[in-house]
């Protein structure tokens, strides 16, 4: 519950300065929470420079607003070429893309998939190769480009 707490708290300072929040992890590390902020800039692309302004603003924010009681961790990051897919938007945006969704549960005696998404409706993820998953039964989705998808954008 700790890290909707926080999402929530600090998406519209993220909002406010052209990010978005892709992913947010929470764990603990030498007694302190760390804080994984993984940001990606409204119309994509994050520089270093982005990572430690916002490092200061939601240092700054969670301090003055008490987010957080005792001790934590920041990390700021972009989400990278795996980026994860957590919410519709996610979905819909990279609708064509090469995925990879592991889910909670196997089904067909297999946890991870492969493929390509072409789309999402209702809670549903579609795949290649008629796959389809409810958003809920996944445990995590991501991006996978394959070498060819990588050197294209560069």
């Amino acid at each position: 519950m700790e890290r909707e707490l926080i999402e929530k708290e600090t998406e519209p300072l993220l909002t406010e300065q052209g990010f978005e929040l892709v992913d947010l992890k929470v764990t603990k590390m030498g007694g302190k929470l760390l804080l994984q902020f993984f940001i990606d800039r409204v119309g994509g692309g994050v520089t270093l420079e982005d990572c430690g302004l916002m490092s200061e603003k939601l240092g700054s924010y969670i301090e003055m607003n008490n987010v957080l009681e005792g001790g934590y961790i920041l990390e700021i990051s972009s989400p990278g070429v795996d980026r994860v897919l957590r919410k519709e938007k996610d979905f819909l945006k990279f609708k064509g893309s090469k995925v990879k969704i592991k889910l909670k549960k196997p089904l067909n005696n297999a946890r991870v998939y492969y493929g390509e998404l072409l789309g999402f409706e209702s809670g549903t993820v579609f795949l290649s190769g008629d796959l389809k998953f409810n958003l809920n039964d996944i445990e995590e989705a991501r991006l996978n480009p394959g070498d060819d998808d990588i050197l294209k954008k560069h």
